[in-house]
């Protein structure tokens, strides 16, 4: 088993998505957006809540709204409010459906704002966050490899979760109309791990697992009937470690039709963080690069793949 440290999540100026096989213009685009600020959430939580609508606000001011009515798909010009037929595969972020993929953060501002509210006749202070964003953007083209995936508490699809508890084990459920190529990351802002393909498989799965089309895949599990690529010993679990009360990470989750080629990856880059006990008892760390290598690994390769889908994830650990 693999065990996987997680350090506190550190800001990531680099939010991509997926790309589809037609190149399209890359422009710079500005988006904002307010969200309430409630005592019941962290400034992270609420500094993500605003980003993530921000983003949402430039990639609709840049490329259309998705509407969504019955079977069909329509892109909306927030200008001129007319409306398109589309048969694209739009990117999700915050359940939103969008047109465009983030290529690059150039800057972010965060304003905290307070009021008075009246609620049930009393008044009261509240506050709210605003979010100021520019970013490098591009439109999807109409055909985006498209595929669900999501971090799992068990080896059952129903145990969807992105709260996850110290020591807990993490799975993954992947699902796609299309056979490709599957890669997945771990990023905590310092260090990206490479979960997948694991690190003991033969060199012909190193480039992304093949993945056929419409098959359900319980993904980090040692089960026997979830063994889907032929190398059962070189399956890995992974246990969830937080370093701090509250950890953050990033799950990158990388598909393509064609073979991803794998970035430079060190073996027990962070063993350091495993305790003697851990060693002796088999746990290891995953290969790794430091994050912002990572980043431009990444940044790169979706350039220069046009057929590259990248899903995002955040999952938080605590103790």
């Amino acid at each position: 088993m693999i065990m996987i440290r997680l350090l506190t999540f550190s800001l990531i100026c680099l939010l991509l998505s997926g790309n589809g096989l037609a190149q399209k213009e890359v422009v710079t685009v500005e988006g904002e957006a307010q969200v309430e600020w409630p005592d019941t959430k962290s400034r992270k939580q609420v500094e993500q809540e605003s980003r993530d609508n921000a983003l949402i606000n430039a990639l609709e001011s840049a490329f259309g709204r998705a509407v969504i009515e019955g079977n069909s798909t329509y892109v909306k010009n927030l200008n001129s409010g007319n409306t398109t037929s589309t048969s694209t595969v739009f990117n999700m972020i915050a359940n939103t459906h969008v047109k465009g993929e983030v290529i690059e953060i150039l800057d972010e501002s965060f304003e905290e704002i307070k009021g008075i509210a009246t609620i049930n006749k009393k008044k009261r202070e509240i506050r709210d966050l605003k979010c100021n964003i520019r970013i490098k953007a591009r439109e999807l083209s109409e055909t985006m490899p498209d595929f669900t995936a999501f971090p799992l508490s068990c080896t059952d699809r129903n145990c969807y979760r992105t709260e996850f508890k110290n020591d807990e084990s993490l799975f993954l459920y992947f699902k796609s109309p299309s056979p490709g190529y599957l890669s997945v990351f771990l990023d905590d802002g310092k260090v990206a791990q490479c979960l997948l393909p694991y690190p003991r498989m033969s060199h012909e799965m190193m480039n992304g697992l093949p993945v056929k089309a419409n098959q359900d895949y319980i993904l980090f599990s040692r089960l026997t009937d979830q063994n889907y690529f032929g190398e059962k010993n070189a399956t890995e679990e992974y246990q969830l470690v937080a370093e701090s009360p509250h950890d953050q990470n990033r799950l990158f989750i990388l598909y393509s039709a064609t073979p991803i080629e794998s970035p430079t990856l060190v073996d027990n880059m962070n063993n350091q963080i495993l305790t003697e006990f851990e060693k002796d008892q088999g746990y290891r760390v995953p290969r790794a690069m430091k994050s912002e290598e990572f980043q431009n690994w990444l940044i790169k390769s979706r350039i220069r793949k046009n057929d590259l889908g990248v899903k995002i994830i955040d999952i938080t650990i605590t103790r």
